[in-house]
């Protein structure tokens, strides 16, 4: 069970790998360091299990079964060797057994692996006669008897038939589903089945990624698809994202602001501290989730507080981001980075303040430009852009 365990648990650890390449999913990261340790704590069970487990005795049962049925015998030990490995301190060694059974099958070379108390191990030597007791009559396990009848000792101590037979045929018998001891034996098979039934369960929620993977053959692009794809996911530029994420921000800010700032991947509002007040603090949406994150770090002047308010609960928030692209055709600027634009009152000293406007503003390594829209979409003003656009045909004329 322990090396099934441990199979499974290297199928997680090389799809938790493989997984957080192409995703970057915090499942994948924690699924790693989970699957490492059960890896290493299995690896640790198994290699003790491998040392120990074949060197623990046959049940009690089984030998006294065979000892009623008249299978104790003796065996001359013709090799004894150590594994490198212990238990307790008492090394665990290899010993190859000359067996001459008392009925049924002639003499028989077998070996067998137990730990051996190093109090034991001088009468263990090859030459040594030991008595031993056949499990099975028609397989060669034998357990050898630690304290065997006194008729027994003496037999083994006055032998000479078992000292004198020179050699044997070796008996290998086919594997059983169980070994001598009780330790059920899986078929090597169904390790590295398991482990790619661990591979392909963890990689399940990843399954669309390594479909792109087998396609592309580039762990780069199938991840650089993947992290556009999440960003489009929970872009406020992708069609309705922004109007719940501006809802979330009025319940906590109410509906009377003084801007909207719109990124990417979160929205920031800036209203009065409470009604009526001539202070103004910052609230934020992103993540899915809205919070206050306290008093604007730059405060405006008291009167334009009130001159600079507008209902952000009144205006089609799902109309504007495709602004956006919008501006990008009339400044000739494809591909923008960072997309973002704003909405806000126009106020300057001693005129009226506008209309809420959208005030977008695009850039990329050689030109940036603006365009302003008012609420229902329509141009208000434009400037700058890559030459020949229209934004700066625009400034152009106005500067003429």
């Amino acid at each position: 069970m322990i090396r099934c365990l441990f199979a499974l648990s290297l199928g997680t650890l090389a799809a938790s790998v493989l997984g957080d390449a192409l995703t970057g999913a915090p499942f994948y990261r924690t699924l790693f360091f989970v699957s490492i340790t059960a890896a290493s704590v299995g690896l640790t069970l198994v290699l003790i299990g491998s040392a120990a487990g074949s060197a623990v005795g046959a049940p009690p049962k089984k030998v006294a079964q065979a000892k009623a049925e008249g299978r104790t015998t003796l065996a001359r030990v013709t090799g004894i060797r150590a594994t490198g490995s212990s238990v307790n301190d008492q090394p665990v060694c290899e010993i190859e057994l000359l067996v001459v059974p008392r009925q049924g099958r002639g003499p028989y070379r077998t070996t067998l692996r137990r730990i051996v108390n190093l109090a034991r191990l001088p009468s263990m030597q090859p030459g040594a006669v030991l008595v031993v007791t056949q499990l099975d009559a028609d397989r060669p396990e034998v357990a050898i008897d630690d304290a065997p009848d006194p008729d027994w000792v003496r037999r083994a101590a006055d032998d000479r038939q078992v000292r004198e037979v020179a050699t044997a045929e070796p008996w290998e018998a086919p594997r059983r589903g169980r070994s001598a001891n009780g330790i059920l034996h899986i078929p090597f098979v169904v390790f590295p089945v398991l482990a790619v039934v661990g591979f392909g369960v963890a990689l399940y929620p990843a399954w669309d990624e390594v479909g792109r993977l087998v396609q592309t053959r580039s762990i780069d692009a199938v991840r650089a698809e993947h992290d556009a794809a999440a960003a489009a996911e929970t872009s406020m530029f992708t069609p309705g994202n922004l109007a719940p994420a501006v809802d979330a921000l009025l319940a906590l800010s109410g509906p009377d602001v003084v801007q909207v700032y719109v990124y990417d991947q979160h929205v920031s509002v800036t209203a009065p501290t409470s009604h009526g007040a001539t202070t103004t603090d910052e609230w934020e949406f992103a993540d899915g989730e809205a919070t206050h994150t306290g008093p604007s770090l730059i405060q405006p002047e008291p009167e334009d507080v009130s001159r600079g308010l507008f209902d952000a609960s009144a205006l089609d928030w799902a109309a504007f981001p495709a602004l956006h692209d919008e501006t990008e055709r009339l400044t000739g600027i494809d591909d923008a980075d960072d997309p973002s634009f704003f909405v806000e009152r126009q106020v300057i000293t001693g005129e009226k303040p506008s209309a809420p406007l959208v005030r977008t503003y695009v850039e990329d390594a050689y030109h940036d430009g603006s365009v302003d829209y008012s609420v229902d979409g329509e141009v208000v003003d434009m400037w700058g852009g890559a030459p020949s656009s229209e934004a700066a045909a625009a400034e152009e004329q106005d500067g003429a």
